[in-house]
């Protein structure tokens, strides 16, 4: 099972979890809440988990070439333009299990990896899968 794979899994399971809680204690209950507002959250909770997906995968595919480079924290920091204070990196030699939520955002982590993939093309690592 490649980690995608398992990112996936995991978050199709808390979808799942929000589904069953919401169904069992009627939290937002078409009667109580109206259907347009019970669609909103399904709706809502699906793009929070494929965004906990997203968000995970890219971290960790970060984490992965920049180990495979032998790149440091302080290396990735001088491949992000306009890095600002309140901004952080993906620290290779201390990866967090889940990606920080707010420390690091998705821009940061799409400018890595755009340079690191080309990178690793360079010397034949292989794909993160």
């Amino acid at each position: 099972m490649t980690s995608k794979q398992r990112w996936a899994g995991l978050s199709i399971l808390l979808y799942v979890a929000f589904v069953l809680v919401a169904i069992f204690t009627g939290i937002i209950d078409p009667k109580q809440v109206g259907l347009e507002w019970t669609i909103f959250w399904y709706f809502t909770a699906a793009g929070l988990c494929y965004y906990f997906y997203f968000k995970n995968v890219s971290y960790r595919e970060v984490v992965y070439y920049a180990k495979k480079l032998g790149y440091h924290k302080d290396d990735l920091v001088s491949m992000v333009s306009k890095l600002k204070e309140t901004q952080d990196v993906p620290d290779p030699d201390h990866p967090h299990f889940f990606s920080p939520f707010a420390k690091v955002p998705l821009s940061v982590v799409n400018q890595l990896t755009d340079q690191l993939e080309i990178q690793a093309k360079e010397h034949d690592i292989p794909r993160y899968r």
